[in-house]
Formats: C-alpha cells, sequence, structure tokens
C-alpha cells in the first residue's frame, strides 16, 4: 500500500467571547513538519492571563505484514509512545 505525507492543517473548534470577540478555544490539526505524522492542538485561553496549549502527536503504527503477532505489539507500543506537552 502506498502512502504519502500529511500537509495543511484543519480547524475543528473555535469558541469566541461574544462580549468581546477574542478567541477564548480552539481545537485543530496540523501536519508535522516532517510530513509524516499530523499534530491535534489544544489552545484554551477562557481563564484571564491564562494561556494553555496542548499538543498531542499522531503517528501510522508501523508493522511485520508477515507476522500478525508483531503488528499488535508495534501498534501497541505506538499508542503508549504518544508524546503530551
Amino acid at each position: 500500500m502506498r502512502t504519502t505525507g500529511s500537509s495543511g492543517s484543519m480547524a475543528l473548534l473555535t469558541e469566541y467571547d461574544d462580549a468581546t470577540g477574542r478567541e477564548l478555544r480552539s481545537l485543530r490539526l496540523e501536519s508535522t513538519e516532517d510530513g509524516k505524522g499530523i499534530l491535534l492542538i489544544e489552545v484554551d485561553e477562557r481563564k484571564p492571563g491564562i494561556h494553555r496549549e496542548v499538543r498531542y502527536e499522531i503517528t501510522p503504527a508501523r508493522a511485520d505484514r508477515g507476522n500478525p503477532r508483531a503488528r499488535r505489539r508495534v501498534a501497541g507500543r505506538a499508542a503508549q509512545s504518544s508524546s503530551i506537552t
């Protein structure tokens, strides 16, 4: 199966303050710099003076196609190695 890299970004959710029009919260998808994964980015500025940004990196699991046990093991390892910063 041929795969290509990711590119671009997509806004999933944006919340604005009705009174000021200021962006309070956003959730978006962006491609990584190398194009091998995507980032789910959550930005929260609902509390005055506090900027909270959480990034989840989502990458494909690589597996040995000939061995179903290896496929499960690699997929499980990839799910545990997701980084939260």
